[in-house]
């Protein structure tokens, strides 16, 4: 079970931002380092977080999308927290594919993966 009440989760998790967090900023910087242009939080289906050209890239923290859930799942309360990460990661592949149907190319790169640079530029140059 939760140990806060409705109203203190309520109040922590309204403090989670969705914009401009320390994930983007790093990848900001390592776009700028690249001479990458792009677009920041284009306003298109799905809300991706960067666009390049016809590539749309999604920034996603491990915990949140559950990068490997199933390992990770029974540690956690299942009444609130293992619902709501299914269905992000549920939300997450309906969003994928209906991008995919519109002709974009989507990359997802995991927070872990921020921290591999080389890796991560190589998985974008083959995306274009």
């Amino acid at each position: 079970m939760d140990n806060l009440t409705k109203a203190q989760r309520s109040f922590n998790m309204s403090r989670i931002k969705s914009r401009d967090t320390k994930l983007e900023q790093q990848f900001v910087q390592f776009l700028e380092n690249q001479n990458i242009t792009f677009l920041k939080h284009p306003k298109i289906y799905g809300l991706p977080d960067f666009q390049i050209d016809n590539l749309l890239i999604f920034l996603d923290s491990d915990f949140w999308h559950g990068w490997r859930f199933n390992k990770w799942k029974n540690r956690l309360p299942p009444k609130y927290w293992v619902k709501k990460i299914e269905s992000n990661i549920k939300r997450d592949k309906k969003k994928f594919r209906i991008l995919r149907q519109k002709g974009y190319k989507v990359l997802r790169i995991w927070e872990h993966q921020l921290k591999q640079q080389e890796k991560v530029l190589l998985k974008m140059k083959s995306m274009k």
